[in-house]
């Protein structure tokens, strides 16, 4: 549902674009990054995975702020760092009280000089150890969110080309993972794994209290009147949600083959996976569908706008995963940021979804953006001159993933 550059591209071109190219020289790590939604309350978070205290004489921070190629601000630090801890840089006109009295350095300049799309250098003598964000683009990359370290905080390491994958996006604001390891999504099996309906959504109301128009977030449990498609179905009413056709709220399958649009490659494909797949014996599976929260219920057809949970499982989740679908976006919207499992956006799981499937060649991250990956079986790419058309509406086809039920 989302025209944004896509995530993917974004941490590819963050690779190419990044620091300076030293090895590092220093064990010592971003492990946390806090782009507050207040910029006073900003706050970068240093690991020592090492077995030695580290001391910060010789470390800075510089920041390169509006897309600049040249350094605009610099912080030195001065502490010390002790082995397998944290360290916390921040503003000493910090608003809340229990991160201000957590920090290990204050900055008595003003707030710390970056708003989600201000790359960052961790600096020992000259060389740079870590590095996070683009030089030379204005392109956000943690805007809205909290990003932590992927993985255990004793692999933790430094790099000098920023990959947006070894960071997970968490709810922004989220200061209770300050200076511990106590959040709940640490690893690439978890993000795999997918989100999960938490309960919370279930007592929340499906349209918002006072509108007819606007979604309240809440999850209802329904049935399957019919699959249309990849990312469109019809679902039985119930008594807040009035049923008919759901548009899946951020994926966009391909095309099948309609009097309003033509077929195109995966489009046979998608719609086999949501039929015979995710949505097959659907009486005997437990369905829901939840509302976006601050958002239109209604699309402009006039279908309605939702996520559909299948036995607990995202069903937009398992389409990405497959490479089904138009890339997801890389920016959190207010939107995003409300629909979360365990304080990670949902948009987050799919964007690490997506990224597996691209790195795999899967589906529409295959052929011909990817030579070597999938060609998609409903489809004469060599037809009409070698622009394409499609060749079956009944494409023999399996999930690369097991279904998770």
């Amino acid at each position: 549902m989302k025209k944004i550059l896509p995530f993917t591209l974004l941490a590819l071109s963050a690779a190419v674009l990044a620091g300076c190219g030293e090895t590092p020289s220093s064990p010592l790590v971003v492990s946390k990054l806090f782009t507050a939604t207040s910029q006073r309350n900003n706050v970068i978070e240093l690991y020592n995975p090492s077995a030695e205290a580290i001391e910060l004489g010789d470390f800075s921070f510089r920041f390169y702020t509006n897309g600049a190629n040249e350094m605009t601000a610099e912080i030195k630090l001065t502490g010390t760092v002790e082995a397998a801890s944290y360290f916390a840089v921040g503003s000493s006109n910090n608003s809340v009280p229990a991160v201000l009295s957590a920090l290990d350095f204050s900055y008595t300049e003003g707030s710390l000089p970056f708003n989600g799309n201000d790359a960052i250098e961790l600096v020992y003598k000259d060389t740079v150890i870590d590095f996070l964000g683009r030089k030379g683009m204005d392109v956000d990359y943690s805007k809205n969110v909290t990003m932590i370290r992927l993985g255990e905080k004793e692999d933790y390491t430094p790099s000098v080309t920023f990959d947006a994958f070894n960071f997970i996006s968490y709810v922004p604001d989220y200061f209770t993972a300050l200076k511990n390891d106590n959040h709940a999504i640490k690893t690439l099996d978890q993000l795999y794994a997918g989100p999960v309906l938490e309960d919370r959504y279930k007592s929340m109301p499906f349209v918002q209290e006072g509108s007819t128009t606007i979604g309240g977030g809440g999850a209802v449990q329904t049935t399957l009147n019919s699959a249309y498609d990849g990312d469109t179905a019809a679902f039985r009413a119930t008594t807040t949600f009035g049923g008919g056709s759901v548009r899946y709220y951020y994926i966009n399958t391909p095309e099948v083959q309609s009097p309003y649009v033509n077929a195109e490659p995966w489009g046979y494909v998608a719609s086999k996976y949501n039929k015979e797949y995710i949505l097959n014996n659907a009486s005997s599976k437990t369905i829901y569908i939840q509302s976006i929260p601050g958002g239109a219920l209604e699309e402009v057809n006039g279908r309605t706008l939702g996520l559909v949970w299948v036995n607990g499982v995202l069903s937009q989740y398992l389409t990405v995963r497959e490479g089904l679908s138009e890339d997801v976006g890389v920016s959190f919207s207010a939107i995003d940021i409300a629909l979360t499992y365990e304080d990670v956006p949902y948009l987050t799981f799919l964007q690490f979804n997506e990224h597996r499937a691209v790195l795999n060649g899967w589906g529409t991250k295959g052929y011909p953006t990817n030579p070597e990956g999938d060609k998609s079986p409903d489809w004469n790419y060599s037809a009409n001159n070698g622009v394409g058309a499609n060749s079956t509406t009944t494409p023999v086809w399996q999930p690369h993933l097991a279904m998770p039920w």
